[in-house]
């Protein structure tokens, strides 16, 4: 059945996937960083890699709103969806990951640190309570 579900995933347009997510983050963006202005990402593109999936999606922040990313990404992050919802649950820091080689920096170094610092100092359970209760039931504890 996983592999069903990555044969799907692979046969997916991006800009679906990437609407989506940035949909769901402009939903609870004012509940998780209720202080930030994202000036610091506007008209830039970050892209996160989901290295066992085989896929990716680009965001990008333009008037006040998470939205799809066009053209080359500034940074990009690499890691495994498992570890992806491992530093979601605040299970592990981005910093651990990175050290361990599970997940990847790569671009803007000053862009891919705030980003990095911001997703450390998140709580993502608002965003991770839109998901459909079968599927947070196979999240990492």
């Amino acid at each position: 059945m996983k592999r069903l579900h990555q044969f799907v995933l692979l046969k997916l347009p991006e800009a679906p996937l990437a609407i989506a997510f940035a949909s769901s983050l402009n939903l609870v963006k004012n509940k998780l960083w209720p202080e930030e202005d994202f000036a610091w990402l506007a008209g830039r593109n970050i892209r996160l890699e989901v290295l066992d999936i085989g896929r990716g999606l680009t965001l990008s922040f333009a008037n006040g709103r998470f939205k799809r990313g066009a053209g080359a990404a500034d940074v990009t992050f690499s890691a495994s969806l498992a570890d992806y919802l491992v530093l979601a649950r605040r299970l592990e820091d981005p910093d651990t990951l990175f050290f361990q080689r599970r997940l990847s920096i790569e671009g803007d170094t000053e862009l891919g640190l705030t980003l990095k610092n911001l997703m450390d100092a998140t709580d993502f359970e608002p965003l991770l309570a839109w998901l459909p209760s079968r599927l947070r039931a196979h999240l990492p504890v």
